[in-house]
């Protein structure tokens, strides 16, 4: 492993780390790669937050837009130590022509190359996650010497074997998919925590008000099941139906411009801003992730919002996703239609005392974004001249 990537021999606390040691920690500063735009709130953005807290400076990149249609957002500082910015391109059609791809890689990575000087941004590392464009482009980051570090989120996508390739150290998320790449790249795959929108301050802050004192959908029967996202091929839609055809009663949120099901209970809400989303949160009965289990991506992945639920400390119910089984005792799952109205129940029926409720919090300030940024200081920092 390059020496900027060695980690120390212990694992490392945010509480650990004291005022005056962090002015001594010299943290790399990073240029974040992202697929979306903030207002997504994925993991890039939050492995953003987490690098900004440790004192970093971060050149976050949006995901390009076309220059004949589009304007990218101007470089600007969106969070403290965050600077946003919208690069511009031809298009991502483009990048479907082999050379094309090439010209506009090039054109980006210089790009990139000239805010992170703008920045003045000091020993940066490249932080991307998996897309059909980051190749190229981190192809010719590597040509300008800047680190590589590449983050699966997911099960493996193809093509994303030439990301784990290009990179210097490929951050894993699911503990399942961590194992499996370890077992070839070895000590170029270090496991990293998902983790929820929040600070742990902002876990203890919210865990006395779990429900909010303003119902934010007084037009929406209780019990609510609450999917924090837009529904895509992540859901299996037709156990979903199953379950809410058996349980009228039961009402399905989602986001989105209109419903994923034509039934009387299922219901499309805005997208909110990531600084609402603990109140939406807290006016669901039950966080529902109905997955399909069957494509291997789901069955595999680890759910940002799993964390953002406990957060709140309500009851969870889920489709049996593969790196839940660990949190067992705090999720009711269920296979199939049957499986997932008695989980339903349960859950529906879990006392407001319930202790569950406290393991939840629990688990979800271990999975903060201090949690992930004292992670990212275990892999990343390297001590001042003065030492620590």
């Amino acid at each position: 492993m390059n020496a900027f990537l060695a980690a120390p021999s212990h694992s490392t606390n945010m509480t650990d780390i004291s005022s005056s040691s962090r002015k001594r920690l010299k943290i790399r500063d990073a240029i974040v790669i992202s697929g979306w735009n903030w207002q997504t709130f994925n993991v890039p953005e939050r492995l953003a937050l987490a690098f900004a807290k440790l004192g970093a400076k971060v050149l976050y990149c949006e995901n390009p837009v076309s220059r004949l249609r589009h304007r990218g957002r101007p470089l600007g500082e969106i969070e403290p130590g965050i600077h946003g910015w919208g690069p511009e391109f031809l298009g991502h059609r483009i990048n479907q022509i082999p050379f094309g791809s090439r010209l506009q890689a090039r054109f980006l990575a210089d790009r990139i190359a000239k805010q992170a000087s703008v920045l003045n941004l000091e020993d940066s590392i490249v932080v991307y996650p998996h897309g059909q464009w980051f190749g190229p482009l981190c192809t010719e980051l590597k040509k300008k010497n800047f680190p590589l570090v590449h983050v699966c989120m997911d099960y493996p996508e193809p093509g994303q074997e030439k990301l784990i390739e290009l990179s210097d150290l490929t951050l894993v998320i699911p503990k399942s998919v961590f194992y499996q790449l370890s077992a070839k790249h070895g000590d170029k795959i270090v496991s990293i925590p998902q983790v929820t929108q929040m600070s742990e301050s902002e876990v203890i802050a919210g865990a006395a008000g779990n429900h909010s004192n303003v119902d934010e959908f007084p037009d929406i029967p209780r019990p609510r099941l609450g999917y924090l996202g837009p529904v895509t091929n992540r859901l299996n839609t037709q156990l979903l139906a199953q379950l809410l055809s058996s349980r009228p009663d039961c009402h399905f949120i989602h986001f989105g411009p209109e419903k994923c099901l034509p039934l009387a209970n299922v219901h499309a809400i805005p997208w909110r801003q990531p600084k609402n989303l603990g109140e939406v949160i807290a006016n669901f009965d039950i966080g529902f992730m109905p997955y399909d289990c069957y494509d291997i991506k789901n069955f595999h992945c680890i759910p940002l919002k799993l964390f953002d639920y406990f957060s709140k400390g309500i009851p969870v119910v889920s489709t049996p996703i593969v790196n839940l089984w660990e949190f067992a005792e705090t999720v009711y799952f269920g296979h199939d239609a049957d499986g997932l109205c008695r989980a339903v129940q349960l859950a529906l029926d879990e006392p407001k005392d319930s202790p569950k409720r406290c393991s939840r919090l629990r688990i979800a300030r271990a999975h903060s974004i201090d949690a992930l940024a004292a992670a990212l200081c275990g892999i990343f920092s390297v001590r001042g001249c003065t030492g620590a």
